[in-house]
């Protein structure tokens, strides 16, 4: 379940330079309520800290109440990224649900322009980033241009390979949240459909259409019902959340 919730929360915007203001900092903290159809199922947490430098992102995600009886989550990630291109170096990930468990560490070898994994080694697509940092690298970018319709390409490590998708921009949107109304981006990624989602862009992602460019909302039907996740708490933030 919460390898989905962080596969939901990977998205943004376009025109990444080295000089950009990256619209978060250190100690940012968000924390997502995960409902399953009418049932609260778990949480996740993401974290912004720094490392000789470097980026480090860290997130978690476990399940709760009743769905730790039959479906039991504990995973987490983690990504180091060098600062100024906000390129991941290293990318960690511990996952347990259910009766699955697996354990998966990555160094980005830029000069051997290589992924070298604990099972693999293959070559470095443009762009690369993991799951995790595509979420901040994208939170990173421009997409004042974009119109209705636009789509980016996006491109993720993941089981020692690279998943290809498009984002798709929805235009903007007023979503009501637990802190008020607040002025939104809404996107749509293309997803991989037959093992867990229904629909090729069945998932909508509202983002924080100010400085901080925060995901606050994501729904997604899957092959048996639907996931929603909402923003609950959101700390040090670059900026105050602008409410309308």
């Amino acid at each position: 379940m919460n390898k989905l919730v962080l596969a939901l929360i990977l998205y943004t915007n376009i025109g990444l330079t080295a000089q950009s203001l990256y619209p978060f900092q250190k100690g940012e903290q968000l924390e997502y309520k995960v409902h399953y159809g009418p049932l609260v199922a778990g949480k996740a947490l993401l974290e912004v800290d720094s490392e000789h430098g470097n980026y480090r992102f860290s997130a978690e995600g476990k399940s709760t109440g009743i769905f730790n009886f039959f479906f039991k989550v504990r995973d987490y990630y983690e990504s180091i990224l060098q600062e100024g291109c906000l390129c991941p170096r290293y990318f960690n990930r511990e996952v347990n649900e259910g009766n699955y468990s697996k354990k998966e560490k990555v160094f980005f070898n830029y000069d051997l322009n290589q992924a070298e994994s604990t099972r693999d080694t293959i070559g470095l697509p443009e762009n690369t980033q993991d799951i995790l940092s595509m979420f901040y690298y994208l939170r990173a970018l421009k997409h004042d241009n974009l119109e209705l319709g636009d789509s980016i390409a996006l491109q993720v490590f993941l089981d020692d390979s690279f998943m290809k998708s498009n984002l798709l921009y929805l235009g903007k949107d007023t979503l009501k949240t637990k802190f008020g109304l607040i002025a939104s981006t809404k996107w749509s990624p293309q997803l991989e459909t037959g093992r867990l989602f229904e629909e090729e862009f069945g998932m909508t992602i509202w983002i924080s259409d100010d400085v901080n460019k925060i995901p606050l909302s994501i729904q997604a039907k899957v092959l048996v019902g639907s996931i929603k996740m909402d923003l609950i708490k959101h700390k040090n933030l670059l900026k105050p959340l602008v409410k309308l």
